[in-house]
């Protein structure tokens, strides 16, 4: 009997089942709880270390990520020891812990079927809660909280900026982009009916649910994703699929023409107080840039320097709305182009991952890996996603997904 136990605990209780259960509690709160979130990833944290430690092995899977994280992490420690506040930059160093992801990824996903539980179960959990995205939209309720949704600027409208059980509408836009074009790209692939309905339908749900924030910087990047989409990458029906997302965006502007709203304020606005504050945020923070142009201000130090620089009242924010222009002013231009670096390795390896896989799901898997970056790359232009835990955690964990199917099905070490 002892052994049996024995054999039934190790065949449970394995550091490799404690790192899959964190992932599967990663993917399930990842729409609804940061908290969840961040608890499943630390226990998968705790089980690769636990397997470390077993194993009396590191084994470390090399990959592309390293180097271009050094550096940018690096860059980083630079403009700590530059900084205006070093304590403050200090602690903002911590923030960069999530990218940790990729490599906790490929270095313990080592099975397709898990994978594709992964993928499968973000996508059902993202499904549901686009569906209360929806509906909110046109309810203006918030479950969570309790309350109506601060309709901010389109009451007129009498509609509400979705957030599903986020904060903020932008940071759910982000997070319902990427799964609207994994999603998509999985559904494009898919040959069997019943698994392309699902993936399809959660595309149009959670695309849907991005469109229904109102979020302009995610909207423009969805779109974007798609036509380089269909300009640049092979499709088995790609008119059929051309036409099925023009007609989809000819009918979600005949259901909710107040969509392209926002998108017009910056051009009908006829005083400061109606203008794009973004105008602001960006021309302050490029004079906060020219002063300190070589290592910047330091992490954690640019709401004191926006304030000093503000030459109109303003509100007073935590970001420059720009990633690369957030980095350029906290770690000046060498952790600018550190950061320029990181991504343009990124997009470059992913993309030959992409092109070295014939027809399968894993290729389709690192396609919505390559247009998720893209699309994170346009829509940082005009918000700092980067700097949100929630949608770098998502972001960085696409990105590590398309790794580890891409070694899983070629045998690279």
């Amino acid at each position: 009997m002892n052994s049996q136990a024995e054999v039934l605990k190790s065949k449970f209780i394995s550091p490799q089942n404690m790192v899959n259960f964190g992932l599967l509690v990663f993917v399930f709160f990842s729409p609804f709880s940061i908290a969840g979130t961040q608890i499943g990833l630390s226990i998968a944290l705790l089980g690769w270390v636990w397997r470390v430690i077993a194993n009396r092995n590191f084994n470390w899977e090399h990959s592309f990520f390293e180097l271009p994280v050094l550096v940018y992490l690096s860059a980083f420690v630079i403009s700590i020891i530059f900084s205006q506040n070093r304590l403050k930059s200090l602690i903002s160093l911590g923030d960069e812990w999530l990218l940790v992801i990729p490599f906790l990824l490929i270095n313990n996903l080592k099975d397709e079927g898990f994978i594709k539980k992964l993928v499968n179960l973000i996508f059902l959990i993202s499904g549901i809660v686009a569906i209360y995205a929806i509906w909110q939209h046109y309810t203006g309720i918030d479950l969570l909280r309790n309350q109506h949704i601060d309709p901010s600027f389109i009451l007129p409208y009498k509609k509400y900026r979705s957030i599903a059980f986020f904060d903020l509408p932008l940071t759910y836009g982000f997070y319902a982009m990427l799964m609207g074009i994994l999603s998509f790209c999985l559904g494009s692939w898919e040959k069997r009916t019943s698994w392309k309905i699902f993936y399809f339908t959660v595309a149009t749900l959670t695309i849907t649910a991005n469109f229904f924030t109102y979020t302009r910087s995610t909207l423009y990047a969805q779109i974007f994703a798609f036509i380089i989409y269909f300009i640049f990458f092979k499709s088995r029906n790609k008119t059929r699929e051309i036409l099925a997302v023009a007609g989809y965006l000819v009918l979600i502007y005949l259901i909710d023409p107040q969509i392209l709203g926002r998108s017009l304020i910056a051009v009908q606005a006829g005083s400061f107080e109606q203008a794009d504050i973004r105008s602001v945020i960006w021309s302050t923070s490029f004079n906060i840039f020219k002063d300190h142009p070589l290592f910047g201000i330091g992490f954690g130090n640019f709401p004191i320097f926006y304030q000093r620089y503000l030459k109109v009242p303003s509100e007073i924010f935590g970001h420059a709305h720009n990633d690369f222009l957030n980095v350029a002013v906290n770690a000046g231009i060498v952790g600018f182009l550190a950061f320029i670096f990181m991504w343009v390795v990124f997009l470059k390896n992913i993309l030959r991952r992409y092109k070295e896989k014939k027809e399968s799901y894993s290729k389709a898997l690192i396609l919505g890996g390559v247009l998720s970056v893209i699309a994170f790359l346009l829509a940082s232009q005009f918000q700092c996603y980067y700097t949100a835990a929630i949608d770098n955690m998502i972001l960085f964990f696409v990105m590590g997904l398309s790794e580890s199917v891409a070694r899983i099905s070629s045998g690279d070490s």
